[in-house]
């Protein structure tokens, strides 16, 4: 009883503490005595949308070369390219794969789909 009576008392206590903190407060700066200062009108070409940005085929090409040599001693394997992700296809040996991933990990993929199969 004397435990029920002191937890009781600790989450009255807690709870009226709470409620104190979260009571809002008066907002005592008033607006009439400040200046308004108006910006100069934004001119067109502040507000038009910035380009979209430029396709990645080139940068797709370049590592789809930088996979296709970190592959190459890898019969079975292929590698294909797309939006900056190397997806690895075939079978390879447990053996092999973590040397093979970190190949093509130093290729600065933005993603690599690992769809091998261990044999």
């Amino acid at each position: 009883m004397k435990h029920s009576k002191t937890l009781l008392l600790s989450v009255a206590v807690a709870t009226s503490i709470s409620f104190f903190a979260c009571k809002g407060k008066n907002n005592t700066t008033s607006t009439t005595d400040t200046a308004a200062t108006i910006a100069p009108e934004a001119t067109d070409t502040a507000l038009t949308p910035p380009p979209p940005p430029p396709a990645e085929a080139a940068a797709d090409d370049s590592l789809t070369t930088k996979a296709n040599d970190a592959i190459k001693d890898y019969p079975g394997v292929s590698a294909s390219v797309s939006n900056g992700e190397v997806t690895l296809t075939g079978e390879i040996s447990k053996a092999k794969l973590p040397k093979l991933l970190q190949a093509v990990n130093a290729t600065n993929p933005k993603k690599v789909n690992n769809q091998l199969t261990i044999k």
